[in-house]
């Protein structure tokens, strides 16, 4: 099984208008890779499918972007001919495993090839050696808020930890607790007992006599304190209150939220955090 032939391609040869990444090619993994390629080339070749319009990018999207961006020529590239579904499906998958990879990009790289007609779940499942489970839960990951998403692709919040806040139905909730999770690195069981506290909604009897939802018999019982994401202190969960907003003033509180916790005193607000 060959890795393609290998070239150097004029980028304007190259067709990557038809790609479907969900995610922007910004921030700042984006700009030092645009810095590696400026000195020193495009180091690792992309890969390259040729089709009836010419050659088009498998794989290696930002690479190719990075090169546009600093107005190089020409980039090495592995070029697979249209019908060696075989090679470009190895090459596919060995790209995938790099580490660099965020759980995004992965996802998106797997919707994009679906969405060309250019495998099934099923062929990428053996191909990734990975269960068919596995492939539409990153795609799933496609269809949760940007602020979700982000968190998650920069590496602020794990796939596991994320998955709970996604569950959440309130948008202007839901970005308060991403939020909050970010700031202070929230694990799966922490947002797991969030999401328990949001469900529960105002409860009046003590949190440790309830029962906790159905799951894994080897976890232990979920913790029964979570943080205010106002000012950040844990409390029990019966203690909590929800206060129904609208979606608009669900953004406000957002803002207020963030901006109390990295402003301790509350100086640059009016607002009294001191609970009677």
């Amino acid at each position: 099984m060959g890795k393609g032939e290998l070239k150097h391609v004029k980028l304007e040869e190259i067709d990557d208008t038809k790609y479907q990444m969900r995610e922007v090619i910004e921030g700042p993994e984006f700009i030092e890779l645009v810095k590696s390629v400026d000195i020193n080339g495009v180091l690792v070749p992309i890969l390259l499918k040729e089709t009836e319009n010419g050659l088009v990018v498998i794989a290696g999207h930002r690479r190719f972007k990075a090169a546009q961006t600093c107005r190089l020529h020409e980039l090495p590239a592995y070029v697979f001919p249209d019908g060696d579904q075989l090679g470009w499906g190895a090459a596919f998958a060995e790209n995938m495993y790099r580490k660099d990879l965020s759980p995004i990009e992965e996802a998106a790289a797997i919707q994009d090839c679906i969405d060309k007609g250019q495998t099934t779940v099923t062929e990428l499942a053996r191909m990734l050696a990975r269960s068919e489970k596995w492939i539409l839960d990153r795609l799933e990951l496609l269809a949760w808020p940007q602020c979700l998403m982000m968190a998650v692709h920069h590496g602020k919040l794990s796939v596991a930890a994320a998955k709970n806040l996604a569950k959440i139905d309130k948008p202007e909730v839901q970005e308060m607790y991403v939020d909050y999770a970010v700031d202070s690195g929230a694990t799966a069981r922490t947002t797991a007992a969030w999401l328990q506290s949001y469900k529960m909604g105002i409860v009046e009897e003590d949190p440790t006599e309830i029962e906790p939802e159905e799951g894994p018999k080897a976890l232990p019982p979920v913790v029964p304190y979570t943080p205010c994401v106002i000012c950040g202190e844990k409390y029990e969960m019966a203690k909590l209150r929800y206060t129904p907003v609208c979606a608009e003033c669900g953004g406000v509180l957002v803002d207020i939220a963030r901006e109390l916790r990295h402003e301790r005193s509350g100086a640059t607000r009016n607002i009294n955090l001191n609970h009677s």
